[in-house]
């Protein structure tokens, strides 16, 4: 398999895991179902990331997904130990492009979900509800979705400029 495929399969790969993993981290996970049923905005726990991007905003997740898809596909179009053909390059790099753009956007916007739930636990302290105000962090997930975006766009441009004898890591 040629390195610049298998650089769009591991940035598939590693959104598909970045999907997988907890949305947001905070000590005051604990006390979110006790929140929740006092105010219905306090979310109940902490989905993973796909539930998360869902959530907000469905279209970008299923459009994240398809394109993950494509690319995985695009990465296994024969002849496998040679570069991809220009034409499914460049579809690889677009795909990859568009994962990044979703991601920064989808990124920045748990990043304000994060503040706003961080602002709500300081409001849940100042009243006595909690100990104390927690801090809200966003979880690697929403990184891991940029950094695939870059993963497949980067394979996608490194076949796109190889010249077809380009060397393969593996003779087929």
């Amino acid at each position: 398999m040629h390195y610049s495929r298998i650089l769009s399969l591991i940035g598939v790969v590693v959104a598909g895991i970045g999907f997988l993993l907890v949305s947001a981290t905070s000590d005051g996970e604990a006390a979110l179902p006790d929140l929740n049923k006092l105010n219905e905005l306090f979310p109940v726990g902490f989905d993973n990331t796909w539930t998360a991007l869902y959530n907000d905003t469905a279209w970008a997740a299923v459009l994240y997904a398809i394109i993950a898809v494509v690319a995985l596909v695009l990465a296994f179009v024969p002849p496998m130990s040679k570069p991809m053909a220009r034409p499914y390059a460049l579809g690889a790099s677009v795909l990859g492009v568009v994962m990044l753009v979703i991601g920064i956007v989808a990124t920045m916007g748990a990043m304000d979900d994060a503040d706003t739930l961080q602002d709500g636990f300081a409001q849940a302290a100042s009243l006595g509800a909690i100990p104390e105000a927690f801090t809200v962090s966003i979880g690697y997930g929403w990184y891991m979705l940029i950094g695939a975006g870059v993963l497949v766009a980067a394979g996608g441009i490194i076949s796109a400029v190889a010249k077809p004898s380009a060397g393969a890591t593996s003779a087929a």
